[in-house]
C-alpha cells in the first residue's frame, strides 16, 4: 500500500543512525537489475527509518556522476534536511526502494506525491519573460543553424586534440589568439586557468566573445518578425532577448556590440523596421542554466514551447498557500530520487504506474542541473513556472512576477528569495499520450 501519512501512524522516532556500510563499496546496478529486490514502503514511518541511508546514497550517486562527467566541481546532492522535509510534508507519499537482495544495501529510491505550491500567486508559463526560457529556445535555434551548416561540435569552442601541444601558450599560438584573451574567456569556467597552464586532451576552450557568439548583425533591412524567421527563433523570444534595458520584464543586460553595429530601436515590436547593420542578440549563453554537459556539445535542450505549460495551468487546483498549500489534483511530482544505476528504471516504473491509473495527467519535478540530461532522456522537458512572492497584506499587483522557487513560503518577500539558491529548474511530462497508447494496446 502507499503510505499516506495518516494520523494513525506512530510518532516518528529520533533521527536514525548512520548506514552500517560504506556506500563507496556498494555496486552499481546492472541493466538487468540482477540480485535486487523492489520494496514499497508502507508508511511515512518506514521512509523515515531509512533517512540517513537515503542521504548517504544521494551523496554517493552525485559523486559517481561527477566522476563520470569529469565535472570540475561537485554535483549537488539531496541534503538530509531536504529529504526529511519531503518525508514529513509530502501528502500523499508513496514510492519504491531497490535493495541488494543478498546484503540489503540500498541501491536506489524514488518518492512521488501530489504537486503543491505555496506562493501567493503561481502559474505555469513558458513564454513569460520571467520564466527565462527564451535564451534556451534561442540556443536550440542556434544549434539547428550550426548543424544545418555542417558543424558537429560548437565552433565557439576549441577541443584540445591528442596530437596537439597542451600548454596555453602553444594552443593560443595555434589558434592565432592572444594568451591573455584566451585565459580571460575561459577563467569563468576553469577557475585556476593561467597563461602557464597545461590542458588534457579533450579539454574544451571558449574561443569567441559573447558579441561574436550571440549577436547577429543584419546584412539588410527587415522587420523583427522577418529577422526571427531567418534565425529560426520565435518572434516573442527574439523580442525578449532584445528588450531595451529598463523595460518591464526585461531581465537581460544589453549585449556587447561588434564594431560599427547599431543597437535596435526602442520600443521594439514584431513589425519594427530594422536598418542594415542593426545588431540583434540571437542567443544568450549566459542566460542558459549551467546544465552539466560537454562544453563543445552541439545538442538541443528539451524545453517547452508553451503548450505543456498551458495544459498544466488548465489543471484543477485548490487550497490556501498560507496553510496546506495549493494542491494540483491532477499533477504528480517526483519529490525524491537517488540511485546507483537504476534511476531510469525507477522513474519509468512510476511513469507506467501513473499512466496506467487515472489519478494524474501530468508528472513534474524540480531537477538538479546535473540531472537534466538524465530526465531529458526519459521524455521530460523544461517548463516555465513564475510566481509572485509577498508578505500577507501586501498588494500583489505591486509585486513583480519572478521565476518560481519551489520551497519559498507564501509570506516570503521577493528580496528574500536569494536564500533559496537558484531558481527552480522545473521539468514536466504529459502522461496522457502514454495512457492512450496503453488503452489502445489493451483494446
Amino acid at each position: 500500500d502507499a503510505g499516506d501519512g495518516g494520523a494513525a501512524e506512530p510518532e516518528l522516532p529520533v533521527l536514525p543512525g548512520p548506514a552500517r556500510y560504506n556506500f563507496g563499496t556498494v555496486r552499481t546496478c546492472s541493466r538487468e537489475l540482477a540480485g535486487t529486490v523492489l520494496l514499497r514502503p508502507r508508511s511515512r514511518h518506514e521512509w523515515f527509518a531509512c533517512l540517513v541511508e537515503m542521504a548517504a546514497l544521494a551523496d554517493e550517486a552525485a559523486a559517481r556522476a561527477a566522476r563520470r562527467l569529469k565535472a570540475r566541481a561537485p554535483l549537488p546532492s539531496l541534503p538530509l534536511a531536504y529529504i526529511a522535509d519531503r518525508i514529513d510534508m509530502d501528502e500523499p507519499l508513496w514510492g519504491y526502494q531497490l535493495r541488494d537482495e543478498k546484503n540489503g544495501y540500498l541501491l536506489g529510491y524514488i518518492a512521488v506525491t501530489t504537486f503543491t505550491t505555496w506562493a501567493r500567486e503561481f502559474s505555469w508559463d513558458s513564454t513569460h519573460p520571467a520564466a527565462h526560457l527564451a535564451a534556451m529556445r534561442a540556443a536550440n535555434a542556434r544549434v539547428r543553424r550550426l548543424q544545418a551548416e555542417g558543424y558537429e561540435t560548437d565552433p565557439a569552442y576549441h577541443v584540445v586534440g591528442d596530437d596537439e601541444p597542451q600548454s596555453i601558450r602553444s594552443i593560443a599560438a595555434r589558434l592565432g589568439m592572444d594568451r591573455e584573451t584566451l585565459v580571460r574567456l575561459n577563467r569563468p569556467r576553469i577557475a585556476q586557468l593561467t597563461q602557464k597552464s597545461r590542458l588534457e586532451s579533450g579539454s574544451a576552450l571558449l574561443v569567441t566573445t559573447s558579441a561574436d557568439r550571440d549577436v547577429h548583425v543584419l546584412g539588410k533591412a527587415c522587420t523583427v518578425e522577418e529577422a526571427a524567421a531567418r534565425l529560426g527563433v520565435e518572434t516573442a523570444d527574439l523580442l525578449a532577448l532584445n528588450a531595451p534595458e529598463g523595460a518591464a520584464d526585461a531581465p537581460l543586460p544589453p549585449p556587447s556590440l561588434p564594431a560599427g553595429a547599431k543597437p535596435p530601436p526602442a520600443p521594439l515590436r514584431a513589425h519594427t523596421k530594422l536598418k542594415r547593420g542593426t545588431a540583434l542578440r540571437a542567443s544568450y549563453r549566459e542566460g542558459e542554466p549551467d546544465v552539466a554537459r560537454p562544453p563543445a556539445e552541439l545538442a538541443e535542450r528539451a524545453v517547452d514551447d508553451g503548450s505543456l505549460a498551458a495544459a498544466l495551468n488548465a489543471c484543477t487546483r485548490g487550497g490556501d498557500p498560507a496553510d496546506t498549500g495549493v494542491v494540483w489534483e491532477r499533477v504528480a511530482e517526483i519529490s525524491l530520487l537517488a540511485a546507483l544505476g537504476c534511476g531510469a528504471w525507477l522513474v519509468a516504473l512510476c511513469i507506467d504506474e501513473l499512466a496506467a491509473g487515472d489519478t494524474y495527467d501530468f508528472i513534474v519535478l524540480q531537477a538538479a542541473l546535473g540531472a537534466v540530461p538524465f530526465y531529458e532522456k526519459l521524455g521530460f522537458v523544461r517548463v516555465g513556472a513564475v510566481a509572485r512572492y509577498a508578505r500577507s497584506g501586501e498588494d500583489l499587483s505591486t509585486i513583480p512576477v519572478v521565476p518560481y522557487y519551489h520551497w519559498a513560503a507564501s509570506d516570503q518577500s521577493t528580496a528574500q528569495l536569494d536564500q533559496f539558491g537558484d531558481v527552480s529548474y522545473m521539468m514536466g511530462l504529459d502522461l496522457r499520450p502514454a495512457r492512450a497508447s496503453m488503452r489502445a494496446r489493451a483494446a
